[in-house]
Protein backbone atom coordinates (compact mmCIF):
# COMPACT_ATOMS: atom_id res chain seq x y z
CA UNK A 1 0.00 0.00 0.00
CA UNK A 2 1.49 3.41 -0.91
CA UNK A 3 2.70 5.73 1.83
CA UNK A 4 0.37 8.65 2.51
CA UNK A 5 2.17 11.90 1.82
CA UNK A 6 -0.70 14.41 2.15
CA UNK A 7 0.46 17.35 4.24
CA UNK A 8 -1.65 18.69 7.06
CA UNK A 9 -1.83 22.43 7.61
CA UNK A 10 0.11 23.57 10.65
CA UNK A 11 -2.03 24.34 13.69
CA UNK A 12 -1.38 27.30 15.98
CA UNK A 13 1.04 26.27 18.68
CA UNK A 14 -0.62 25.52 22.00
CA UNK A 15 0.16 23.87 25.32
CA UNK A 16 -2.39 21.15 24.57
CA UNK A 17 -0.81 20.15 21.25
CA UNK A 18 2.68 20.17 22.76
CA UNK A 19 1.46 17.96 25.58
CA UNK A 20 -0.20 15.55 23.15
CA UNK A 21 3.00 15.39 21.08
CA UNK A 22 5.12 14.71 24.15
CA UNK A 23 2.85 11.80 25.15
CA UNK A 24 3.15 10.32 21.66
CA UNK A 25 6.94 10.65 21.79
CA UNK A 26 7.24 9.06 25.24
CA UNK A 27 4.92 6.18 24.34
CA UNK A 28 6.84 5.57 21.08
CA UNK A 29 10.18 5.43 22.90
CA UNK A 30 8.72 3.07 25.51
CA UNK A 31 7.49 0.84 22.66
CA UNK A 32 10.94 0.90 21.02
CA UNK A 33 9.64 2.24 17.71
CA UNK A 34 11.14 4.81 15.37
CA UNK A 35 9.00 7.62 13.97
CA UNK A 36 8.97 5.88 10.58
CA UNK A 37 7.90 2.57 12.13
CA UNK A 38 5.13 4.26 14.08
CA UNK A 39 3.76 5.97 10.99
CA UNK A 40 4.04 3.01 8.59
CA UNK A 41 2.31 2.09 6.41
CA UNK A 42 -0.01 5.14 6.18
CA UNK A 43 1.97 8.09 7.50
CA UNK A 44 5.47 9.43 6.90
CA UNK A 45 8.18 9.92 9.50
CA UNK A 46 7.81 13.70 8.98
CA UNK A 47 4.12 13.53 9.81
CA UNK A 48 4.79 11.73 13.10
CA UNK A 49 7.61 14.17 13.89
CA UNK A 50 5.28 17.13 13.37
CA UNK A 51 2.74 15.59 15.75
CA UNK A 52 5.40 15.00 18.43
CA UNK A 53 6.62 18.59 18.10
CA UNK A 54 3.08 19.96 18.47
CA UNK A 55 3.22 21.51 14.99
CA UNK A 56 0.03 19.96 13.64
CA UNK A 57 -3.27 18.75 15.05
CA UNK A 58 -3.60 15.05 14.02
CA UNK A 59 -6.80 13.89 12.42
CA UNK A 60 -8.81 11.35 14.45
CA UNK A 61 -7.86 8.50 12.05
CA UNK A 62 -4.18 9.37 12.43
CA UNK A 63 -4.45 9.40 16.22
CA UNK A 64 -6.36 6.11 16.23
CA UNK A 65 -3.57 4.53 14.14
CA UNK A 66 -0.89 5.80 16.55
CA UNK A 67 -2.82 4.66 19.65
CA UNK A 68 -3.28 1.18 18.14
CA UNK A 69 0.39 0.85 17.25
CA UNK A 70 1.44 1.94 20.75
CA UNK A 71 -1.25 -0.16 22.48
CA UNK A 72 -2.63 2.83 24.35
CA UNK A 73 -6.28 3.83 24.78
CA UNK A 74 -7.24 6.79 22.64
CA UNK A 75 -8.17 9.03 25.64
CA UNK A 76 -4.53 8.72 26.82
CA UNK A 77 -3.61 11.07 23.96
CA UNK A 78 -6.90 12.78 23.38
CA UNK A 79 -7.88 14.19 26.77
CA UNK A 80 -5.64 17.24 26.86
CA UNK A 81 -6.15 17.97 23.17
CA UNK A 82 -9.92 18.01 23.69
CA UNK A 83 -9.56 20.33 26.69
CA UNK A 84 -7.34 22.63 24.67
CA UNK A 85 -9.80 22.64 21.79
CA UNK A 86 -12.57 23.44 24.26
CA UNK A 87 -10.58 26.36 25.62
CA UNK A 88 -9.95 27.67 22.13
CA UNK A 89 -13.63 27.40 21.25
CA UNK A 90 -14.60 29.21 24.47
CA UNK A 91 -12.11 32.00 23.73
CA UNK A 92 -13.72 32.37 20.32
CA UNK A 93 -17.22 32.47 21.83
CA UNK A 94 -16.24 35.12 24.37
CA UNK A 95 -14.62 37.23 21.63
CA UNK A 96 -17.80 36.92 19.56
CA UNK A 97 -20.02 38.06 22.44
CA UNK A 98 -17.70 41.02 23.08
CA UNK A 99 -18.05 42.00 19.41
CA UNK A 100 -21.86 41.77 19.68
CA UNK A 101 -21.88 44.28 22.56
CA UNK A 102 -22.83 47.15 20.25
CA UNK A 103 -25.95 49.27 19.99
CA UNK A 104 -27.60 47.33 17.16
CA UNK A 105 -26.82 43.82 18.48
CA UNK A 106 -27.01 44.43 22.23
CA UNK A 107 -30.02 42.18 22.78
CA UNK A 108 -28.23 39.23 21.12
CA UNK A 109 -25.14 39.89 23.24
CA UNK A 110 -27.15 39.64 26.45
CA UNK A 111 -28.73 36.32 25.40
CA UNK A 112 -25.40 34.80 24.35
CA UNK A 113 -23.49 36.05 27.39
CA UNK A 114 -26.16 34.52 29.65
CA UNK A 115 -25.75 31.18 27.86
CA UNK A 116 -21.97 31.22 28.27
CA UNK A 117 -22.11 32.33 31.91
CA UNK A 118 -24.27 29.29 32.63
CA UNK A 119 -21.42 26.96 31.65
CA UNK A 120 -19.32 25.18 34.25
CA UNK A 121 -15.59 25.66 34.53
CA UNK A 122 -15.26 29.18 33.13
CA UNK A 123 -11.89 30.82 33.70
CA UNK A 124 -12.03 34.01 35.83
CA UNK A 125 -11.02 36.16 32.85
CA UNK A 126 -13.85 34.68 30.79
CA UNK A 127 -16.28 35.59 33.57
CA UNK A 128 -14.99 39.16 33.75
CA UNK A 129 -15.12 39.68 29.98
CA UNK A 130 -18.61 38.20 29.67
CA UNK A 131 -19.91 40.34 32.53
CA UNK A 132 -18.31 43.37 30.87
CA UNK A 133 -19.92 42.61 27.49
CA UNK A 134 -23.29 41.94 29.13
CA UNK A 135 -23.12 45.21 31.06
CA UNK A 136 -22.20 47.25 27.99
CA UNK A 137 -25.14 45.71 26.14
CA UNK A 138 -27.55 46.36 29.02
CA UNK A 139 -26.51 50.01 29.05
CA UNK A 140 -27.30 50.26 25.34
CA UNK A 141 -30.68 48.67 26.09
CA UNK A 142 -31.32 51.27 28.83
CA UNK A 143 -31.05 48.74 31.62
CA UNK A 144 -28.10 50.47 33.22
CA UNK A 145 -29.08 49.58 36.79
CA UNK A 146 -28.73 45.89 35.88
CA UNK A 147 -25.45 46.65 34.13
CA UNK A 148 -23.95 48.03 37.34
CA UNK A 149 -24.51 44.69 39.09
CA UNK A 150 -22.58 42.86 36.35
CA UNK A 151 -19.80 45.43 36.45
CA UNK A 152 -19.36 45.04 40.20
CA UNK A 153 -18.69 41.31 39.66
CA UNK A 154 -16.37 41.98 36.70
CA UNK A 155 -14.38 44.56 38.68
CA UNK A 156 -13.90 42.16 41.59
CA UNK A 157 -12.58 39.45 39.25
CA UNK A 158 -10.28 41.90 37.44
CA UNK A 159 -8.76 42.95 40.77
CA UNK A 160 -8.11 39.30 41.65
CA UNK A 161 -6.44 38.80 38.27
CA UNK A 162 -4.43 42.02 38.74
CA UNK A 163 -5.35 42.89 35.14
CA UNK A 164 -5.09 46.70 34.99
CA UNK A 165 -6.14 46.95 31.34
CA UNK A 166 -9.31 44.94 31.90
CA UNK A 167 -9.95 46.94 35.06
CA UNK A 168 -9.86 50.21 33.12
CA UNK A 169 -12.34 48.88 30.54
CA UNK A 170 -14.67 47.90 33.37
CA UNK A 171 -14.24 51.31 34.99
CA UNK A 172 -15.23 53.00 31.71
CA UNK A 173 -18.41 50.94 31.41
CA UNK A 174 -19.20 51.58 35.09
CA UNK A 175 -19.05 55.31 34.44
CA UNK A 176 -21.20 54.88 31.32
CA UNK A 177 -23.80 52.86 33.24
CA UNK A 178 -23.79 55.47 36.02
CA UNK A 179 -24.60 58.04 33.36
CA UNK A 180 -27.29 55.68 32.09
CA UNK A 181 -29.14 55.78 35.43
CA UNK A 182 -29.08 59.57 35.37
CA UNK A 183 -26.29 60.12 37.92
CA UNK A 184 -24.50 62.57 35.63
CA UNK A 185 -22.24 64.27 38.17
CA UNK A 186 -21.09 60.96 39.62
CA UNK A 187 -20.49 59.68 36.08
CA UNK A 188 -18.29 62.69 35.35
CA UNK A 189 -16.29 62.03 38.52
CA UNK A 190 -15.74 58.41 37.46
CA UNK A 191 -14.69 59.35 33.93
CA UNK A 192 -12.29 61.98 35.31
CA UNK A 193 -10.73 59.48 37.73
CA UNK A 194 -10.30 56.99 34.90
CA UNK A 195 -8.67 59.62 32.68
CA UNK A 196 -6.09 60.22 35.41
CA UNK A 197 -5.43 56.48 35.65
CA UNK A 198 -4.94 56.18 31.88
CA UNK A 199 -2.56 59.13 31.74
CA UNK A 200 -0.49 57.76 34.63
CA UNK A 201 -0.03 54.38 32.91
CA UNK A 202 3.44 53.55 31.58
CA UNK A 203 1.96 53.18 28.10
CA UNK A 204 -1.28 55.20 27.96
CA UNK A 205 -4.15 53.60 26.04
CA UNK A 206 -4.82 56.36 23.53
CA UNK A 207 -8.03 54.79 22.20
CA UNK A 208 -9.49 54.60 25.71
CA UNK A 209 -8.28 58.14 26.40
CA UNK A 210 -10.16 59.37 23.34
CA UNK A 211 -13.31 57.51 24.39
CA UNK A 212 -13.11 59.11 27.85
CA UNK A 213 -12.90 62.61 26.33
CA UNK A 214 -15.92 61.79 24.17
CA UNK A 215 -17.82 60.50 27.21
CA UNK A 216 -16.89 63.57 29.28
CA UNK A 217 -18.26 65.70 26.46
CA UNK A 218 -21.50 63.71 26.44
CA UNK A 219 -22.00 63.92 30.20
CA UNK A 220 -21.19 67.65 30.16
CA UNK A 221 -24.00 68.05 27.64
CA UNK A 222 -26.24 66.12 30.06
CA UNK A 223 -25.35 68.63 32.75
CA UNK A 224 -26.09 71.60 30.51
CA UNK A 225 -22.43 72.65 30.33
CA UNK A 226 -22.27 73.15 26.58
CA UNK A 227 -18.94 74.97 26.36
CA UNK A 228 -17.16 72.38 28.53
CA UNK A 229 -18.71 69.66 26.38
CA UNK A 230 -17.37 71.25 23.20
CA UNK A 231 -13.88 71.44 24.71
CA UNK A 232 -13.81 67.76 25.63
CA UNK A 233 -15.27 66.72 22.29
CA UNK A 234 -12.79 68.74 20.26
CA UNK A 235 -9.95 67.07 22.18
CA UNK A 236 -11.50 63.70 21.38
CA UNK A 237 -11.88 64.72 17.73
CA UNK A 238 -8.13 65.31 17.35
CA UNK A 239 -7.36 61.74 18.42
CA UNK A 240 -10.29 60.26 16.51
CA UNK A 241 -9.09 61.79 13.24
CA UNK A 242 -5.69 60.18 13.76
CA UNK A 243 -7.10 56.78 14.69
CA UNK A 244 -9.82 56.83 12.02
CA UNK A 245 -12.52 55.09 14.10
CA UNK A 246 -15.73 55.97 12.23
CA UNK A 247 -18.07 54.95 15.08
CA UNK A 248 -16.26 57.23 17.53
CA UNK A 249 -16.25 60.07 14.99
CA UNK A 250 -20.02 59.75 14.62
CA UNK A 251 -20.46 59.96 18.41
CA UNK A 252 -18.19 63.00 18.62
CA UNK A 253 -19.95 64.85 15.80
CA UNK A 254 -23.28 64.05 17.44
CA UNK A 255 -22.05 65.39 20.78
CA UNK A 256 -20.69 68.57 19.18
CA UNK A 257 -24.04 69.09 17.49
CA UNK A 258 -25.76 68.86 20.88
CA UNK A 259 -23.29 71.35 22.33
CA UNK A 260 -23.80 73.93 19.59
CA UNK A 261 -27.55 73.42 19.68
CA UNK A 262 -27.52 74.18 23.41
CA UNK A 263 -25.60 77.39 22.64
CA UNK A 264 -28.24 78.39 20.11
CA UNK A 265 -26.08 77.81 17.02
CA UNK A 266 -28.44 75.56 15.08
CA UNK A 267 -26.58 76.02 11.79
CA UNK A 268 -23.32 74.63 13.18
CA UNK A 269 -25.24 71.88 14.97
CA UNK A 270 -26.80 70.83 11.66
CA UNK A 271 -23.39 70.82 9.95
CA UNK A 272 -21.97 68.43 12.56
CA UNK A 273 -25.03 66.21 12.27
CA UNK A 274 -24.56 65.99 8.51
CA UNK A 275 -20.96 64.87 9.13
CA UNK A 276 -22.23 62.27 11.58
CA UNK A 277 -24.80 61.06 9.06
CA UNK A 278 -22.08 60.64 6.43
CA UNK A 279 -20.11 58.56 8.94
CA UNK A 280 -23.04 56.23 9.55
CA UNK A 281 -23.35 55.71 5.79
CA UNK A 282 -19.65 54.80 5.55
CA UNK A 283 -20.02 52.32 8.42
CA UNK A 284 -23.44 51.12 7.19
CA UNK A 285 -24.67 51.59 10.76
CA UNK A 286 -28.44 51.93 10.51
CA UNK A 287 -28.98 52.21 14.27
CA UNK A 288 -26.57 55.12 14.62
CA UNK A 289 -28.14 56.70 11.53
CA UNK A 290 -31.51 56.59 13.30
CA UNK A 291 -30.02 58.46 16.27
CA UNK A 292 -28.59 61.16 13.99
CA UNK A 293 -31.87 61.56 12.05
CA UNK A 294 -33.59 61.80 15.43
CA UNK A 295 -31.42 64.75 16.40
CA UNK A 296 -31.79 66.36 12.98
CA UNK A 297 -35.55 66.24 13.51
CA UNK A 298 -35.22 68.15 16.79
CA UNK A 299 -32.96 70.82 15.29
CA UNK A 300 -35.25 71.23 12.27
CA UNK A 301 -38.28 71.64 14.54
CA UNK A 302 -36.48 74.28 16.60
CA UNK A 303 -35.66 76.09 13.34
CA UNK A 304 -39.34 76.02 12.39
CA UNK A 305 -38.77 73.69 9.42
CA UNK A 306 -41.73 71.38 9.93
CA UNK A 307 -41.41 69.36 6.70
CA UNK A 308 -37.72 68.62 7.35
CA UNK A 309 -38.44 67.78 11.00
CA UNK A 310 -41.07 65.20 10.08
CA UNK A 311 -38.93 63.74 7.30
CA UNK A 312 -36.01 63.15 9.69
CA UNK A 313 -38.29 61.86 12.44
CA UNK A 314 -40.00 59.41 10.10
CA UNK A 315 -36.63 58.25 8.78
CA UNK A 316 -35.39 57.66 12.34
CA UNK A 317 -38.50 55.63 13.15
CA UNK A 318 -38.19 53.52 10.00
CA UNK A 319 -34.49 52.82 10.59
CA UNK A 320 -34.80 51.83 14.23
CA UNK A 321 -37.76 49.58 13.44
CA UNK A 322 -35.67 47.89 10.77
CA UNK A 323 -32.32 47.70 12.58
CA UNK A 324 -33.27 47.80 16.25
CA UNK A 325 -32.90 47.65 19.11
CA UNK A 326 -36.61 47.58 19.86
CA UNK A 327 -36.05 49.57 23.06
CA UNK A 328 -35.29 52.65 20.93
CA UNK A 329 -38.62 52.63 19.06
CA UNK A 330 -40.62 54.57 21.68
CA UNK A 331 -37.80 57.09 22.00
CA UNK A 332 -37.83 58.03 18.33
CA UNK A 333 -41.62 58.18 18.47
CA UNK A 334 -41.31 60.55 21.43
CA UNK A 335 -38.96 62.77 19.44
CA UNK A 336 -41.50 63.05 16.61
CA UNK A 337 -44.19 63.86 19.17
CA UNK A 338 -41.96 66.52 20.78
CA UNK A 339 -41.24 68.02 17.35
CA UNK A 340 -44.96 68.18 16.65
CA UNK A 341 -45.53 69.93 19.98
CA UNK A 342 -42.80 72.48 19.20
CA UNK A 343 -44.43 73.13 15.82
CA UNK A 344 -47.90 73.46 17.36
CA UNK A 345 -49.18 70.35 15.57
CA UNK A 346 -51.08 69.12 18.61
CA UNK A 347 -53.08 66.38 16.90
CA UNK A 348 -49.89 64.72 15.62
CA UNK A 349 -48.21 65.18 19.01
CA UNK A 350 -51.11 63.46 20.77
CA UNK A 351 -51.35 60.59 18.27
CA UNK A 352 -47.62 59.79 18.19
CA UNK A 353 -47.13 60.20 21.96
CA UNK A 354 -50.03 57.81 22.56
CA UNK A 355 -48.45 55.27 20.21
CA UNK A 356 -45.12 55.68 22.04
CA UNK A 357 -46.89 55.17 25.38
CA UNK A 358 -48.35 51.88 24.17
CA UNK A 359 -45.06 50.62 22.73
CA UNK A 360 -43.11 51.62 25.84
CA UNK A 361 -45.63 49.92 28.11
CA UNK A 362 -45.41 46.73 26.02
CA UNK A 363 -41.60 46.77 26.16
CA UNK A 364 -41.47 47.69 29.84
CA UNK A 365 -39.37 50.77 28.98
CA UNK A 366 -40.08 53.06 31.93
CA UNK A 367 -38.00 56.02 30.75
CA UNK A 368 -39.66 56.11 27.34
CA UNK A 369 -43.03 55.76 29.06
CA UNK A 370 -42.25 58.78 31.24
CA UNK A 371 -41.07 60.84 28.24
CA UNK A 372 -44.29 60.04 26.37
CA UNK A 373 -46.30 61.23 29.38
CA UNK A 374 -44.37 64.52 29.33
CA UNK A 375 -45.39 65.13 25.69
CA UNK A 376 -49.00 64.16 26.43
CA UNK A 377 -48.99 66.61 29.33
CA UNK A 378 -48.12 69.40 26.91
CA UNK A 379 -51.05 68.43 24.70
CA UNK A 380 -53.45 68.29 27.67
CA UNK A 381 -52.30 71.63 29.08
CA UNK A 382 -52.58 73.26 25.65
CA UNK A 383 -56.14 71.97 25.33
CA UNK A 384 -57.01 73.31 28.76
CA UNK A 385 -57.25 69.94 30.51
CA UNK A 386 -55.01 71.02 33.38
CA UNK A 387 -55.86 68.18 35.76
CA UNK A 388 -55.03 65.48 33.19
CA UNK A 389 -51.88 67.33 32.12
CA UNK A 390 -50.59 67.54 35.68
CA UNK A 391 -51.51 63.89 36.28
CA UNK A 392 -49.34 62.90 33.32
CA UNK A 393 -46.45 64.95 34.73
CA UNK A 394 -46.89 63.41 38.17
CA UNK A 395 -46.74 59.91 36.64
CA UNK A 396 -43.54 60.85 34.79
CA UNK A 397 -42.04 62.32 37.96
CA UNK A 398 -42.71 59.07 39.83
CA UNK A 399 -40.77 57.10 37.20
CA UNK A 400 -37.81 59.48 37.22
CA UNK A 401 -37.77 59.56 41.02
CA UNK A 402 -37.79 55.74 41.20
CA UNK A 403 -34.99 55.36 38.64
CA UNK A 404 -32.81 58.09 40.14
CA UNK A 405 -32.96 60.28 37.00
CA UNK A 406 -32.57 63.55 38.86
CA UNK A 407 -32.14 65.85 35.86
CA UNK A 408 -35.30 64.54 34.20
CA UNK A 409 -37.12 64.70 37.53
CA UNK A 410 -36.13 68.36 37.93
CA UNK A 411 -37.42 69.17 34.45
CA UNK A 412 -40.82 67.59 35.18
CA UNK A 413 -41.08 69.30 38.57
CA UNK A 414 -40.41 72.67 36.96
CA UNK A 415 -43.16 71.96 34.42
CA UNK A 416 -45.51 71.25 37.32
CA UNK A 417 -44.38 74.47 38.98
CA UNK A 418 -45.15 76.52 35.88
CA UNK A 419 -48.55 74.88 35.49
CA UNK A 420 -49.44 75.61 39.11
CA UNK A 421 -48.31 79.22 38.70
CA UNK A 422 -50.42 79.62 35.52
CA UNK A 423 -53.55 78.58 37.43
CA UNK A 424 -52.71 80.90 40.32
CA UNK A 425 -51.59 78.32 42.90
CA UNK A 426 -48.41 80.15 43.94
CA UNK A 427 -47.81 78.04 47.06
CA UNK A 428 -47.81 74.78 45.04
CA UNK A 429 -45.68 76.39 42.34
CA UNK A 430 -43.05 77.36 44.91
CA UNK A 431 -43.11 73.90 46.45
CA UNK A 432 -42.47 72.22 43.10
CA UNK A 433 -39.71 74.73 42.31
CA UNK A 434 -38.06 74.03 45.66
CA UNK A 435 -38.17 70.27 45.02
CA UNK A 436 -36.50 70.80 41.64
CA UNK A 437 -33.90 73.27 42.91
CA UNK A 438 -31.08 70.86 43.77
CA UNK A 439 -31.50 68.62 40.74
CA UNK A 440 -29.62 69.21 37.51
CA UNK A 441 -31.96 70.29 34.80
CA UNK A 442 -31.81 68.71 31.33
CA UNK A 443 -34.23 68.27 28.45
CA UNK A 444 -36.15 65.04 28.25
CA UNK A 445 -35.65 64.15 24.58
CA UNK A 446 -34.02 60.78 23.93
CA UNK A 447 -31.49 62.29 21.57
CA UNK A 448 -30.09 64.45 24.36
CA UNK A 449 -29.21 61.49 26.53
CA UNK A 450 -27.29 59.43 23.96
Amino acid sequence: MPVRTRQRRAAPESAGLRQLGERVRQARIEAGLSQAQLGAPYYTRAHVSAIELGKIRPAMKSLEHIAGKLRKPLPYFLEDAVLEQGRRELDFDVDRVAALAARATAANAVVESDALLARDGLAPKHVARLRLARARSLTFLERAAEALADLEIAARVARQLEDAGLGRQIAFETAAATRGVGEYRRARELFTELLGSVERAAVPDQLLRMRIFQALGAVSNDLGEAQAAAGYLRSALQWANEIGDVAILVSIYHGLAMSYRAQGDLETATAFLQRALSGTEVANDLTSASVVHNMLAVVAAESGRSESAYQHADRAIALVRAAGPAAYVPHVLNTKAECAAKLGDWDTAARVATESLEVARRLGNEWALAAARVVLSQVMLHRGDVAEGEDQLSEAAAVYRATGARSELADVLMRLSRSAKDRGDIARAERYATLAFDATRSASAFVERR
